[in-house]
């Protein structure tokens, strides 16, 4: 009965799928062929101590190698190109951070010239002002004359200006009357613990070569001209300009642009001095990974200083600080450019298949001397 249905079996399959089941054995026989990865039988295979060492050694070796390809992985590129700078009709913010230790708030004026012939006289808008100390420290507000309190204005005192409470009605008195007043104004009553200024902010200009200075006097336009008026009696002791630059930026913030001004210190030790920053810009466009734009300017300085006061009531220049900057025609465009995928891949393929590889040869040399020194057979690591 058991033939018989082994026979029945036979004869109810079908010749066609007998003929195709040899075909797939015989094609899955011949791709022995091309294996390269011999086996051998787990019973051949023989462990040893210096195999197990050298195991070891390639995990820590490959673990290191993965993290410093990960990392590498994780660095941005930034690309660099340079063309010709083509934008038109474009502003420039210029962030200054600068503090002035002998220069009070109110006797402080940030005036801005450009070759366009724009200019802006005492800039208030993105700046502030902020008195300090002798010790440098911010002063939080100006000392207040108590009520009915009349302080006197000096030599400036008359008819019209009988109290002068504040320090600013101390200095517009003087002025009406032709007064020199900066010494005054550091021994007055009003103007008692206010002796510095920290300027910080934004000024907007146009992008045309110009100037941003802080200087001696009342800035003025006459005649299309950018002029000071002040009293030379002011500077007969000198006119301290020293001053700390803090920071200083053309345009936007972007990450790896270096500012060669920031932290720079220039001391005054006696007379009137004249400090000029010339500075050249170079336009650039920071694009990051994600295709947003930045535009910003690198750029490079140079600078003087000289005493502008000959002798006394004499000057030969206009005792300030003069930050005095040109553009370059080109555009320097810098893009990060992210590591794709298939970077870290191929690395981590390459790294272990070459530790591996290396670390078989290391294996068999040992076993070789090993064997050969002493005598004996430790095996040979075929598995790792």
């Amino acid at each position: 009965m058991n033939a018989m249905s082994s026979g029945i079996r036979r004869r109810n399959v079908p010749s066609s799928q007998l003929f195709d089941d040899s075909t797939t054995s015989r094609a899955l026989e011949s791709l022995k062929g091309f294996d390269v990865y011999t086996k051998v039988h787990e019973d051949c295979v023989q462990r040893s101590q210096a195999g197990g060492v050298v195991t070891i050694i390639t995990a820590l070796i490959i673990a290191f190698l993965f993290w410093t390809e990960l990392r590498e992985f994780c660095t941005v590129e930034v690309v660099h190109s340079i063309s010709v700078d083509t934008r038109l009709h474009q502003k420039l913010p210029i962030g200054l951070n600068i503090t002035f230790p002998h220069l009070r708030c109110d006797g402080v004026s940030v005036d801005t010239v450009d070759s366009a012939g724009d200019n802006q006289v005492n800039v208030h808008g993105g700046l502030q002002k902020i008195d300090l100390d002798m010790r440098g420290r911010r002063v939080e507000e100006s000392p207040h004359p108590k009520e009915g309190e009349c302080l006197s204005c000096k030599d400036a005192a008359d008819a019209e200006h009988k109290c002068c409470n504040t320090c600013q009605e101390l200095k517009e008195a003087y002025l009406e009357k032709d007064l020199p007043y900066v010494d005054v104004l550091d021994h007055a009553e009003q103007c008692k613990g206010a002796m510095g200024c920290q300027i910080f902010g934004n000024v907007v200009v146009n992008k045309v070569s110009g100037n941003v200075h802080v200087a001696l006097g009342r800035a003025t336009i006459q005649g299309g001209k950018h002029v000071h008026e002040f009293n030379l009696n002011d500077v007969s002791g000198g006119f301290n300009t020293s001053h700390e630059i803090h920071s200083i930026t053309f345009g936007e913030h972007v990450p790896g642009v270096v500012s060669p001004l920031d932290g720079t210190t220039k001391i005054v030790r006696h007379g009137a001095y004249m400090f000029h920053y010339y500075i050249k810009l170079v336009p650039t466009v920071y694009v990051d990974r994600y295709g947003d734009a930045a535009s910003t300017n690198q750029y490079s300085v140079t600078d003087s200083a000289r005493n502008v006061q000959v002798r006394s009531g004499e000057l030969s220049g206009l005792p300030g600080v003069f930050i005095v900057y040109d553009f370059s025609p080109f555009l320097m465009k810098k893009t990060e450019k992210p590591k794709p995928w298939s970077y870290i891949l191929k690395s981590m393929c390459a790294l272990i298949g070459g530790v591996f590889s290396i670390a078989t040869l290391v294996e068999m040399v040992v076993n070789s001397f090993i064997g050969k020194m002493f005598g004996c057979h430790p095996g040979i690591l075929t598995k790792v």
